[in-house]
């Protein structure tokens, strides 16, 4: 076995995790489960994840409550690392919170953000001064798209015979 693969799941990964059992975000959800994926959490983005039942555009989903987000908070601090919010090493004047999963990733060393957000996606775009200025200081930085991240799960070590 590999070893796992260390990330930080920006919200939107965790609420397609919830709403669909089918699709990229619920795949790497279960990669996180199986152990094949190093997890980091911090008070941040657990309290956003914990927010999501109060997003006006959520209030549809009828089985979408705060009593099954709290049971998948439950879940992520069962499997993932918590550790304290960590200092700001990046400014995203565009999306300040989106910096702080940045932080996270950086302060980690995982240096790998998966996430479906523009503003995050963005970050890998040569025409974003603030996300060339980050992968300048960080050369092995990046945000990757739930699909993306799944890729580098697909190819396994050529076998040698002897």
């Amino acid at each position: 076995m590999n070893d796992p693969r260390p990330a930080v799941f920006d919200c939107n990964v965790y609420l397609q995790a919830m709403l669909s059992s089918r699709g990229a975000a619920h795949a790497c959800w279960r990669k996180a489960l199986a152990g094949e994926v190093v997890l980091y959490v911090t008070p941040f983005i657990l309290a956003e994840i914990r927010r999501l039942p109060d997003h006006r555009s959520l209030r549809r989903f009828r089985s979408f409550t705060h009593e099954r987000v709290e049971r998948f908070v439950d879940e992520v601090i069962d499997i993932a690392t918590l550790l304290p919010d960590p200092p700001s090493a990046f400014v995203y004047p565009r999306d300040p919170d989106d910096a702080r999963y940045v932080d996270v990733a950086i302060s980690t060393a995982a240096l790998l953000v998966v996430s479906n957000d523009n503003d995050l996606l963005d970050l890998m775009n040569d025409a974003n001064s603030d996300g060339k200025a980050l992968r300048v200081t960080y050369p092995t930085f990046r945000v990757v798209t739930p699909p993306e991240f799944l890729k580098g799960f697909d190819s396994s070590p050529a076998t040698s015979s002897p």
